[in-house]
């Protein structure tokens, strides 16, 4: 609930010392506890599972890793896909990318299951990637009888899905609880529809069960042990969660609404018939300065409400916490400092603006038993408000409001500040209410009289009276659609004392069409012959060797030499690869053109190729084609269904290079300035290729498949062609393959920037380096970073075109709290002027799987680009963050 100590509480503390001279909570020795022993069960007979006709079986071996992505990768609609019983390592992410033709249309029902929790074991502890499982694009994917273990990130994640039942799984992080476990367990973000039901979630370092930025969830019969947070929902709408267990986590279930600036907020969620108690465990989150971050969770909390509109709870055991029972606040209380506030959400183009609301409205507590609660109370970040409550009263209440957020509104100043708060509805729909809730006691902080945020009331029911002591109506039951199917309390399952009446629940608009995967096409097509490029073969297939494509005239070398009139190009900043060289190629097939566009990649016709050779050099010194390992080779084909990756990795006698969709890791080595660096080349998957080229153009639009680097800023730059020195967007239309080129001095340019540059890194203007900065992260980040991209989720926006003053750098990060984990101990994306304090430079700098950043494409950090953006956040505009 709350941030840091809080000035404004002196007052209330001073004046209760010395009127009530109270002393504290008494002792701190723990009780004895006598434990029943069970009564002997004897367990049912073991079956084992049954799995369809006609089920894809994955068989166990030395590349099972392999095995089970070329399997994600070829799986069509309806299909079943079944891991092996046992213990297995796993050596990167298993991806399913449910559009990887990025064609828009996702495939559909797609089951990806085991034996059981116990049967079938992935470890992910020597993974070279952060998350274990991650799912996106896909229509009805059920997860099931599995358990990811020790996963660098996430255990199993899934982005913009339509349709999810995980159903008796296990994420886990075995030993002793700490800081450096992965984040979240189960962790859906921006779906709808998603069913989590019978899992086993224990060890993160954030929250085992987190939905976020989603609809239509259901979350019920779930174990949540020995996280920080339980259960977590956020950013959410239509949310039921019930019949789980949180038990042994610092707090036990979460419904948060933050202030992520992405148009995407929570109401409408329904917490009942849960036994949540002795939550207590110490937070082995990363600490930092986030307002807003699970390390704010108070050791010893049941349930905790912050900035959420129209939350019910009720029927719910809540029993045996150190500290609170159950909170209710406002973020003004997670970030009191008013002025600071205001900078960092009230601005144009922030959080405010974008339709978040820090007051929590709505709220309904009732028919919960809330019991043994307050008598070790905890937690630095609320050190004052303990201490104003055990003063004044003797004790923290179980049932505690803040009050800020209403009263702020009530009286005119969050109005007054700009921050779109209107007073609360006179007729109570509104209010924050409490009823039936046995003997447990309520506490108000700020009283809906008080004028001056500076001075707490402070008040204390030890039995209700007045505070708090009203009724709402009950929310209706929220139902999550599967198919034909549908989930929820009463609909598909006998509980009882649903309440609610009416249902909620909708198709949702992720995933529209009958997609799939369509196999590897007409292979009779991947010959090779004469001069030309294979035009028929790249439409229609997905060819075994590179060279059935006949894109080189001479095959055994993909860095020279294009047939069909291919033309070269460059970047004027390359994204980094772990300091591989790079060889791209256009082609298009005679008589058509790309449309040229200001800001997005150049619209290219049906049959447009790209080729990107990958290549290391023994030395960075001394690089060329005759001083390189040719490592891959990638495509990126324009067919008619859209977009399609293949990734080509070269055999070890460099004749040919054969199609891998599941990528490939080699051991390489690199010197670079005088030192070897040795590390994992990782090839990607056709997956991960959609993951860094995915474009989701709206909410309501379905996420296609886009390049990133051929766009005019990064071409507007000087080629070395064969013919002579020009330049490329003029190369380009003299060739007709591009129109609607205006003049080339109206084009904008990202300034270069390649290795060696950061030694003129001091001798740039703030002006020169800004454009250097937003030029590199622009090419390295962007495609993911920004409304449209993967990584939508986060708020931060980091296009070149995207001006830093428009919010005062907001959207690039300033001053902007992370949405996800992230950043060690530091608590902003960037904060100005401290590059050692801020995220985006923590993650460009690790090599860490779980917190580097890109997330693929590298093991390497590149120090270069780690320069350049250290001086620029050194340079940045003064802002406060604190």
């Amino acid at each position: 609930m709350f941030n840091k100590k809080m000035p404004w509480l002196v007052p209330t503390l001073v004046a209760t010392a010395v009127t009530l001279n109270l002393s504290g909570c008494g002792s701190d020795d723990d009780e004895p506890t006598v434990t029943e022993t069970p009564s002997v069960v004897q367990p049912p007979a073991e079956t084992g599972p049954t799995f369809p006709e006609g089920a894809i079986m994955v068989e166990a071996g030395d590349n099972l890793t392999i095995s089970i992505q070329e399997a994600l990768i070829n799986a069509q609609s309806n299909d079943v896909i079944v891991l092996p019983k046992g213990n297995f390592i796993i050596e990167s992410t298993l991806l399913f990318d449910g559009d990887v033709d990025g064609d828009g249309s996702f495939a559909k029902n797609i089951t990806i299951m085991g034996y059981g929790q116990d049967e079938t074991v992935l470890d992910f502890s020597e993974a070279n990637s952060g998350d274990g499982i991650f799912v996106q694009n896909a229509v009805n994917i059920i997860i099931q009888d599995l358990s990811v273990n020790e996963a660098k990130n996430n255990g199993i994640k899934l982005k913009n899905t339509n349709g999810i039942i995980l159903r008796r799984l296990a994420t886990v992080w075995e030993g002793e609880l700490d800081e450096g476990n992965g984040a979240y367990g189960l962790y859906p973000v921006e779906c709808e529809n998603i069913l989590i039901e019978d899992t086993y979630v224990r060890g993160s370092a954030d929250a085992g069960i987190y939905v976020g930025q989603s609809q239509y969830i259901v979350v019920r019969r779930n174990i949540a042990k020995e996280n920080v947070a339980g259960i977590e929902i956020e950013n959410s709408k239509y949310a039921d969660v019930y019949d789980n267990e949180a038990m042994g986590n610092t707090g036990g279930i979460l419904v948060f609404d933050l202030p992520i600036n992405n148009h995407r907020y929570g109401s409408s969620v329904r917490i009942f018939n849960n036994k949540v108690y002795d939550n207590n465990t110490l937070n082995f989150a990363n600490a930092s300065s986030n307002p807003a971050g699970v390390h704010i969770v108070p050791p010893g909390t049941g349930v905790i409400v912050l900035s959420t509109d129209d939350v019910e709870i009720f029927n719910n055991e809540i029993t045996n916490h150190d500290t609170v029972g159950l909170t209710i606040s406002s973020f003004f209380i997670a970030e009191p400092d008013i002025s600071t506030f205001v900078g960092n959400y009230g601005q144009p183009g922030q959080a405010i603006d974008d339709g978040w609301r820090p007051t929590p409205r709505n709220i309904s507590i009732h028919d919960n038993v809330i019991t043994d609660y307050g008598q070790k109370p905890k937690g630095y970040l609320i050190e004052d408000i303990i201490k104003a409550y055990v003063l004044t009263h003797g004790a923290l209440p179980g049932i505690l409001y803040d009050g800020l957020g209403e009263m702020l509104s009530n009286n005119g100043t969050a109005a007054y500040l700009g921050l779109q708060e209107t007073p609360f509805n006179p007729d109570g729909s509104d209010n924050v209410c409490a009823q039936n809730n046995g003997d447990v006691s309520l506490g108000r902080l700020f009283a809906n009289s008080n004028t001056d945020m500076n001075i707490a009331d402070v008040l204390y029911e030890k039995t209700q009276t007045d505070l708090m002591n009203c009724a709402q109506v009950s929310l209706p039951v929220h139902t999550v659609t599967f198919g034909d199917e549908i989930f929820g309390c009463g609909v598909d399952d006998d509980t009882e004392g649903c309440d609610g009446g009416n249902l909620i629940g909708g198709g949702g608009s992720i995933g529209e069409g009958e997609g799939g995967l369509e196999g590897d096409g007409d292979l009779s097509l991947c010959t090779a012959s004469g001069d030309n490029v294979s035009w028929d073969a790249l439409l229609k297939a997905n060819c075994p060797k590179l060279s059935d494509y006949n894109l080189f005239a001479d095959m055994t070398n993909p860095t020279a030499s294009p047939n069909s009139n291919g033309l070269p190009y460059d970047l004027n900043t390359p994204l980094f690869t772990d300091h591989a060289t790079k060889y791209r190629f256009v082609y298009l097939p005679d008589g058509t053109k790309a449309d040229y566009t200001e800001n997005e990649s150049f619209d290219f016709p049906v049959g447009t190729v790209i080729s990107k050779t990958f290549a290391l050099p023994q030395n960075t010194n001394n690089r060329g084609f005759a001083n390189e390992d040719v490592i891959e080779t990638r495509l990126l084909i324009h067919r008619e269904t859209g977009w399609s990756a293949l990734p080509y990795v070269w055999k070890a006698d460099k004749s040919d290079a054969m199609l891998a969709k599941a990528g490939a890791i080699q051991g390489k080595q690199v010197t670079h300035n005088g030192e070897m660096l040795n590390f994992d080349y990782v090839v990607p998957s056709m997956n991960q290729c959609k993951q860094c080229h995915q474009f989701k153009p709206d909410a309501d639009s379905n996420a296609v498949f886009m390049p990133i680097g051929p766009k005019a800023r990064h071409l507007n730059r000087d080629y070395a062609y064969s013919d002579g020195v020009m330049n490329q967007l003029s190369k380009w239309q003299a060739a007709g393959i591009l129109q609607g080129v205006p003049n080339i001095a109206d084009v904008d340019k990202v300034p270069e920037y390649q290795d060696g540059d950061e030694l003129n890194i001091a001798s740039m203007s703030d002006t020169e380096l800004m454009a250097a900065a937003k030029g590199y992260l622009d090419i390295n980040c962007a495609h993911c970073h920004r409304p449209e991209g993967n990584a939508s989720n986060t708020g931060l926006k980091l296009e070149y075109w995207r001006s830093y003053d428009d919010d005062a750098g907001f959207s690039h990060g300033t001053c902007k709290s992370p949405v996800a984990y992230g950043g060690g101990s530091l608590g902003y994306d960037v904060v100005p002027g401290k590059p050692e304090e801020s995220i985006l430079h923590f993650r460009m700098e690790t090599n860490d799987p779980g917190d580097r950043m890109p997330e693929i494409g590298r093991s390497l950090s590149h120090d270069e680009g780690v320069a350049l953006i250290s001086e620029w956040i050194k340079r940045l505009p003064a802002a406060s963050c604190s």
